[in-house]
C-alpha cells in the first residue's frame, strides 16, 4: 500500500510535501500577484479618470513654455488654470457647464494652439496620459524635425465681439462697439500690465509675423484678438487671426511658480 511505501522512504515523502508546498506557495504569490496588478491598474485609471474630469472642467496647471508674456510670465512658470469660468466642457461631451462670465478684456487665457493638430488614433488615445503623467509637459505629436508641436498657448485679450481694435507702434488701440474714439488697451481693462515694445529689423514689412502694426478690425460676434505682451517675441491673433471662445480652453487665475513670485494674476 502507499503508506508502508512512503514510510519506508521518508526522502520521497519529504520531496513530495515540499513539491506540494512549492506549487501551494508559488500558486497564491501568482495570484497575489495578478490581484496586486490588477488594483494598480484601477486605481491608475481611476486617478487618470479624475485628472481628466478636474483638469477639463474645473483646474489644471501649465508650464509656461515661452516669453511671448514677458514680463509677467517667464518661460518655465507654472500656472493654474481653471475652465469653469468660461463655461468648462464637460468630458466626453460637447456640451458647456454654464459660463460664471464672459471672457473679457485683459484676461490671460490659454487657448490651443492654431498649429496644432490633435494626433489620430493610437496617439490620440496615448495623449492625454502622457500629459498626464508629465504634468502637461510631453506630448506625443511631433513635427518633421522630432520636435514637440505646443498644443496650447498662453495670450491676452485685447478685444471683444464688437470691438475695433488696431495696432500702431505694437500698441493696441480698442474703439468698443458704439463709441466713436479709439483708446489705449490698458485704459479699459481695471488691472494695469506692462507691454514690451521691441524694434524690428530694418525694412521688416507690416504684413510679416511679429509686427508692430495692424490695420482697423472690426470683431465679429464670436470673435476675441489676443496678443502677447512681449509684443515682439509673440505668436499671436496679429499672425493668425481672431479666435472663437470655443478655442478659450481656460481663464489664468495663479501662478504657483517659483515660489518668490507667486500670486494671483
Amino acid at each position: 500500500s502507499t503508506v508502508p511505501l512512503l514510510a519506508a522512504h521518508p526522502a520521497r515523502r519529504h520531496s513530495l510535501m515540499y513539491s506540494t508546498y512549492e506549487r501551494y506557495s508559488s500558486g497564491i504569490a501568482s495570484r497575489m500577484g495578478r490581484g496586486l496588478v490588477r488594483k494598480l491598474l484601477k486605481l491608475l485609471l481611476l486617478t487618470l479618470v479624475l485628472y481628466l474630469v478636474i483638469s477639463n472642467m474645473f483646474l489644471t496647471t501649465f508650464q509656461v513654455e515661452s516669453g511671448s508674456m514677458t514680463p509677467l510670465l517667464e518661460a518655465r512658470d507654472r500656472i493654474f488654470v481653471s475652465p469653469l469660468i468660461y463655461g468648462a466642457r464637460i468630458l466626453f461631451f460637447s456640451a458647456r457647464l454654464p459660463a460664471l462670465r464672459a471672457p473679457a478684456r485683459g484676461d490671460i487665457v490659454v487657448i490651443r494652439s492654431p498649429v496644432y493638430t490633435p494626433p489620430r488614433i493610437p496617439l490620440s488615445i496615448v495623449e492625454p496620459l502622457i500629459r498626464f503623467v508629465s504634468f502637461q509637459r510631453g506630448s506625443a505629436v511631433r513635427d518633421e524635425a522630432g520636435r514637440r508641436v505646443p498644443a496650447y498657448m498662453i495670450k491676452r485679450i485685447v478685444a471683444v465681439p464688437g470691438d475695433t481694435i488696431q495696432i500702431a507702434g505694437f500698441t493696441a488701440f480698442i474703439r468698443p462697439q458704439g463709441s466713436t474714439t479709439f483708446t489705449v488697451e490698458q485704459e479699459l481693462v481695471p488691472q494695469s500690465y506692462e507691454v514690451v515694445i521691441g524694434t524690428l529689423p530694418e525694412g521688416w514689412a507690416k504684413e510679416f509675423p511679429f509686427s508692430g502694426e495692424h490695420p482697423p478690425l472690426t470683431l465679429g460676434e464670436d470673435q476675441y484678438f489676443l496678443l502677447g505682451d512681449n509684443r515682439q517675441g509673440s505668436s499671436d491673433s496679429r499672425s493668425w487671426g481672431p479666435v472663437s471662445a470655443d478655442q478659450i480652453l481656460g481663464k489664468v487665475v495663479y501662478r504657483y511658480w517659483p515660489l518668490n513670485r507667486s500670486g494671483r494674476l
